[in-house]
């Protein structure tokens, strides 16, 4: 890979990481707040259940990349 397809792959992760945190943090929970919406107990449960399984997705799947891109290049080569 060339530093130039490096450095455009690196900002197009950027923003795709400041939009998804400004929608996900920011906007939704905001406009919920704004139109004074009750947050119920099993709403919050709901919220904190998917934070959660997003995380361990996003965690499991950094881990796995790279061995799987290990291996494929083992086999290939």
């Amino acid at each position: 890979m060339d530093n130039v397809k490096l450095i455009r792959d690196a900002k197009l992760c950027t923003r795709w990481a400041l939009g998804l945190t400004f929608f996900l943090i920011i906007l939704f929970p905001g406009v919920m707040f704004l139109t004074g919406y009750s947050y119920s107990l099993a709403f919050f449960k709901g919220w904190t259940s998917l934070a959660i399984v997003w995380l361990v997705a996003a965690g499991l799947y950094t881990a796995i990349r790279p061995l799987v891109e290990f291996y494929m290049e083992k086999k290939a080569g």
